[in-house]
């Protein structure tokens, strides 16, 4: 294993920040993953997994059991982990700026990238091996000319880097009271369905677009994108990524982060990229839910200020016009029962008790595409 650090740009005078990434594995491995926890800064339970991956990476890596190169960044931003307000930690945005941390709108790898491939010349053919080994030098040297303007840009370019050149990317996050789900595109879910079984995912969220230009798509869509401008040349889709919503930000436990940690080597496993002693491979389980479109989300918010009261908790299956939580107003007494706009799962609920008619109350993820494509900003 090795340790290293890299300085972001536009620090304080007198200030050094770093993201620290642990590198493991044989460096000229053909096969290279990339997994980073809490780029929302205040959503640890990634970071948790990646302790207890780092543990067994580090005695796997020295059984010789390590085949890819794994790059292992167990706490991305460190931005965000230094804003404490009133006692609570804010790490989903900027103080600066208020820009969410999961939206790289200044990273734009495929304009990038095509513009200089077309300047080179570039005219993909049969050899997919060839293509990709032009592509990805193309994606590095794009992001490597990148020129941030800000703190959150240059905190970009140095994880976009880090990742560019990956063959599987994986983005570990939570969310507020939810079960585990993920993000991913629709290209990519039969690569990521037997770690969504490891994992015991109870939702798969599914979209080429979600809007939101998040850390995982800003990898993956490039080569998708360049894929459908040469429709004819052997183009894979050689960046596997995805976001991974580890449960709630309180579910935070040694045995959570132990056996997702597991599920994720099992999956490293069957990749290929480790090699897991006969005693500790498992078959993995039947998939709880099949996917849902991202087209078929509705988040539900609050319809006036009040007290809220939920009648469903994460992993809940409503039907449309199910009554879901209630709002109350103790000085009006005005009540509001709210209502199930449709079928599907609950995957995720506000840990907010005292809402505004702007806060969201809960997700819900159903199979029926009803136009909803895209995330919140």
């Amino acid at each position: 294993m090795e340790k290293r650090t890299y300085p972001l740009r536009h620090a304080i005078p007198g200030t050094e920040t770093v993201v620290t990434a642990f590198h493991f594995g044989p460096a000229q491995s053909s096969r290279k993953i990339y997994i980073q926890a809490s780029l929302h800064a205040d959503e640890l339970p990634g970071s948790l997994v990646a302790h207890h991956l780092f543990e067994r990476l580090e005695r796997l890596e020295a059984q010789g059991r390590v085949q890819a190169q794994i790059v292992l960044v167990p706490m991305c931003n460190p931005l965000g982990l230094r804003q404490n307000l009133f006692y609570g930690h804010i790490g989903r945005f900027d103080f600066a700026t208020g820009q969410n941390y999961n939206r790289l709108r200044s990273i734009r790898l495929f304009d990038w990238a095509l513009e200089r491939l077309l300047e080179q010349g570039f005219e993909p053919g049969d050899d997919a091996a060839l293509n990709v080994r032009t592509i990805r030098s193309a994606l590095q040297q794009a992001i490597a000319a990148f020129e941030p303007q800000t703190s959150v840009e240059a905190l970009h370019a140095v994880l976009v880097g880090l990742a560019v050149d990956a063959d599987l990317v994986l983005d570990l996050h939570c969310d507020n009271h939810a079960v585990l789900h993920l993000y991913t595109l629709p290209q990519l879910w039969q690569a990521f369905e037997p770690m969504a079984r490891h994992l015991g995912s109870e939702c798969q969220i599914l979209a080429e677009d979600s809007q939101s230009a998040s850390f995982d798509e800003s990898l993956s869509t490039p080569w998708l994108r360049l894929q459908r401008h040469w429709p004819e040349a052997a183009i894979p889709l050689a960046c596997h990524s995805a976001t991974v919503e580890l449960r709630g930000e309180r579910d935070l436990s040694h045995a959570w982060a132990q056996q997702d940690a597991d599920a994720l080597l099992q999956y490293l496993h069957q990749l290929g990229d480790v090699q897991l002693p006969d005693h500790a491979v498992r078959k993995a389980p039947e998939l709880a839910r099949a996917p849902h479109p991202l087209q078929g989300m509705q988040y539900v918010n609050a319809p006036m200020p009040g007290i809220v009261v939920y009648h469903v908790q994460a992993g809940d299956w409503v039907q449309c016009g199910q009554p879901l939580a209630d709002v109350v107003d103790p000085v009006s007494q005005e009540q509001r029962t709210v209502l199930s706009p449709i079928e599907g799962v609950v995957f995720a609920t506000s840990g907010q008790r005292f809402v505004h008619p702007e806060n969201k109350l809960m997700s819900i993820s159903g199979a029926k595409d009803i136009g909803n494509a895209s995330l919140s900003p």
